[in-house]
């Protein structure tokens, strides 16, 4: 992969945990389970701390780091159509939905420079961990589904979501 690509893939990850962790929280603040709400946040967290994760190598980039709101708002666009799909069709898109990030990012931490390779680990496990969620939450494992997440969470520690 050239530089160029490199870092056009960089930033559009980075967007996409900005996209993911508004979506997250709309579904949080709309679900009427409490447990529902919970695993929600939980994945919020997620999506914010792997962009805090990013930060450091977009900066040694030279590239911007400030959320765009375009992404911040197809993000609650998604959240609200699947906060009305429900909470077993949410998980159900998302085993789907993360298919090609899961190979895009293992590329990534393969191909990336070694300076890198920290913040692309991060990158990469985090979606191993929402997908491994996804698969699990859809398997009817709810809260338990967590683990993965929260086993990522105790490595890369838990940066506070924005808010909505």
């Amino acid at each position: 992969m050239d530089r160029t690509t490199y870092l056009e893939e960089i930033e559009t990850a980075y967007q996409g945990e900005v996209r993911g962790e508004a979506g997250f929280l709309i579904l949080a603040e709309r679900a009427t389970d409490p447990e529902e709400a919970a695993i929600w946040r939980t994945l919020a967290r997620l999506e914010a701390t792997t962009r805090a994760c990013l930060v450091p190598l977009m900066r040694r980039h030279g590239i911007d780091t400030t959320p765009d709101e375009t992404q911040r708002q197809r993000g609650h666009a998604r959240g609200e159509q699947r906060a009305a799909a429900g909470f077993a069709a949410s998980v159900a898109a998302m085993t789907e939905s993360l298919l090609p990030y899961l190979t895009l990012y293992a590329r990534l931490e393969a191909e990336g420079p070694a300076e890198d390779r920290p913040e692309l680990a991060c990158l990469n496990a985090h979606e191993i961990a929402l997908h491994a969620f996804a698969t699990r939450a859809h398997a009817g494992e709810r809260r338990a589904a967590l683990a993965p997440v929260e086993a990522f969470l105790d490595i890369y520690g838990a940066a506070r979501p924005s808010d909505p």
